[in-house]
């Protein structure tokens, strides 16, 4: 992680909004009592500049997707991701930031892969724990997501 280009973009970025774009919760088999569970998890940044009109103004927007995944599987056979999935929990969301400074697209990247993925954790989070508890699945550990917060000045 480049400090340095966060803060530079984190500086020239105020959030705007975070929305839930997509999502699925995906059973594989039954889940018995006796089993043994671990858990994989996903994540994935992508990044996406584009602008929206407003009433009297052109906002340039840095918009992002952040892709977080968590599969549940047995670890009672032999590790074979397909075959051992229990179930699996996605949420894709979209983080749209107005962008008030011309700031290098690396430092854009940077930022999303730290500072987005921090604003979107606790959606996810949410997210996790009620989709399991309302689907009368066991709750995939989402640990907090304190390590990577880097703060603008």
């Amino acid at each position: 992680m480049d400090k340095e280009l966060v803060a530079q973009a984190a500086q020239n970025l105020r959030l705007i909004n975070i929305l839930l774009y997509e999502s699925n919760l995906k059973r594989f088999g039954e889940l018995a009592a006796s089993q043994n569970l671990g858990q994989l998890t996903k994540q994935r940044v992508k990044v996406e500049p584009c602008e929206t009109s407003g009433q009297d103004k052109t906002i340039k927007l840095f918009r992002v997707f952040v892709e977080l995944g968590v599969r549940i599987i047995d670890l009672e056979n032999d590790f074979q991701e397909d075959q051992n999935a229990v179930f699996q929990i996605e949420a894709t969301f979209q983080v749209d930031y107005e962008l008030s400074g011309d700031v290098e697209q690396k430092a854009l990247e940077e930022f999303a892969h730290v500072n987005t993925v921090h604003n979107t954790w606790p959606f996810w989070r949410q997210y996790v724990f009620n989709t399991a508890n309302q689907a009368g699945l066991p709750c995939p550990e989402i640990p907090l997501k304190t390590d990577l917060l880097v703060k603008s000045q």
